[in-house]
């Protein structure tokens, strides 16, 4: 198998996942000019109205760059909507990012090279945005490299678990009703 069927394999693993109803999927144009083979897919998170989205690229560059420590680099964004009080803690920052690292673990996938940000957005609307008010988010923008095209679908959820935590969302099991939930 060639390195483009290997890439296009891998991306077929993604589309493998059983998603909550929640988490709406997208393709987006990918990065061109970052890596010889790029996909892109964005997110948005919210049954009846968002809470959030997201940004998953995966890129694949046969050559390994150094800095990736690897020859497939996984680029994540997430932003949820969260409540004022959780956005003056001083330590949220630190919980995001910690967020991130227990999907990882959870995930049991090896990678390398991590890094990211975490931010805590607080803003306030004016004039013809007025009725939009106070609003209150948090954004984790994330980077790691994973060993190899294979297991792509377990790197792949760890952006969804992600995205579930920031959101507040409750753990999905496919196909499992929850109490309260039985039609």
């Amino acid at each position: 198998m060639d390195v483009s069927e290997a890439f296009e394999a891998a991306v077929a693993q993604v589309y493998s996942l059983d998603l909550r109803p929640e988490i709406r999927l997208s393709e987006a144009p990918a990065p061109s000019r970052l890596a010889p083979h790029a996909h892109a897919l964005t997110a948005e998170i919210g049954a009846d109205q968002s809470v959030g989205t997201g940004r998953f690229v995966l890129l694949h560059d046969p050559s390994a760059p150094a800095a990736w420590q690897a020859d497939t680099r996984l680029v994540v964004y997430v932003e949820t909507d969260i409540d004022s009080e959780m956005a003056e803690d001083q330590l949220l920052t630190d919980v995001g990012w910690a967020w991130l690292q227990e999907c990882l673990a959870a995930a049991e996938v090896p990678y390398a090279a991590l890094g990211g940000t975490v931010t805590a957005v607080r803003s306030t609307s004016f004039e013809a945005l007025s009725a939009r008010g106070h609003e209150t988010s948090i954004q984790i923008r994330a980077s790691w490299s994973a060993l190899g095209l294979e297991a792509l679908d377990d790197h792949f959820s760890v952006w969804i678990a992600l995205m579930e935590m920031c959101a507040g969302l409750p753990p999905y099991y496919p196909g499992i009703a929850r109490i309260g939930e039985i039609s």
